[in-house]
């Protein structure tokens, strides 16, 4: 079937329409028919500002790094200055910062001091220890042995002389040795400590289930009847050994009449 027939005005007319319609297509297209695209580059377009604050960030550090100093790790070291930094030698214009006296004063070697443990002895320039204890022997009473140690001197009592066996109460002749001692411990301004020592055979009586309490009770009543006699409470101090501390091997009879004994010690002065 035949399609109508125009004329020639209708179809010039017709074709003016058709073609300002194509030419207004792509816009139209842009805005109305694909309005998703738009929406979605807007969605997208925070990335490049993110990039941008990134790649300024990264460029900070990098100025950052080319102001830093290899050498400022160490505590001596000044920081440079911007002449320094731009200097193509700065090593020539940051020197190491030292202390003028860290550089001339000499090292000086720590005092020596002799131990009268290990210190030779020198009979021409005796020791204070060596003078007291030669004093001490033409001083102390019979029954009492004086012995040099490092830094102290050892009144050394046996116990027959204080105490009956297996006993901790002070005979007279032990009262009337410790009443020979006073004048020497008077004397003495340093402190003094009281060691009773046993030997190792074992004890077990009501009163004293070990030699542990055995030699407590025997150095504490040393140490009351000296307060008594008006040395200082503060001076003196009360130790039990028991048997850890023989002078002479617990084998024999006489070894062991030798490790039963109370020791005064007389310590260095307190400063």
């Amino acid at each position: 079937m035949p399609g109508p027939a125009y004329s020639t005005s209708e179809r010039a007319a017709l074709q003016a329409e058709m073609d300002a319609h194509a030419a207004t297509r792509p816009e139209q297209a842009f805005l109305g028919s694909y309005p998703g695209e738009r929406q979605r580059d807007d969605e997208h377009a925070w990335i490049l500002t993110y990039l941008d604050v990134l790649t300024l960030v990264i460029v900070v550090f990098v100025i950052l790094l080319t102001f830093m100093d290899p050498r400022e790790d160490d505590p001596r070291a000044v920081s440079a200055s911007p002449i320094a930094l731009a200097h193509p030698d700065r090593s020539a214009l940051v020197e190491p910062l030292v202390h003028p006296a860290l550089v001339e004063a000499p090292i000086l070697e720590p005092a020596r001091t002799e131990d009268p443990a290990v210190a030779e002895a020198d009979p021409e320039h005796p020791s204070e220890v060596e003078v007291e204890a030669g004093d001490l022997r033409t001083r102390a009473p019979d029954g009492v042995d004086v012995v040099e140690q490092p830094g102290r001197l050892e009144l050394r009592i046996r116990d027959d002389i204080l105490f009956s066996t297996a006993q901790a109460d002070l005979r007279p002749d032990g009262e009337a040795l410790l009443e020979d001692l006073l004048p020497i411990l008077e004397d003495h301004a340093g402190p003094v400590t009281v060691e009773g020592h046993t030997d190792n055979v074992p004890i077990a009586t009501e009163r004293f289930p070990s030699n542990w309490e055995l030699s407590s009770a025997r150095a504490s009543g040393v140490v009351r009847y000296l307060v008594t006699r008006g040395v200082a409470p503060g001076q003196l101090r009360a130790v039990g050994r028991a048997d850890t501390l023989p002078v002479a091997p617990n084998d024999t009879p006489g070894g062991r009449a030798e490790n039963r004994r109370v020791s005064l010690i007389l310590e260095a002065e307190t400063p």
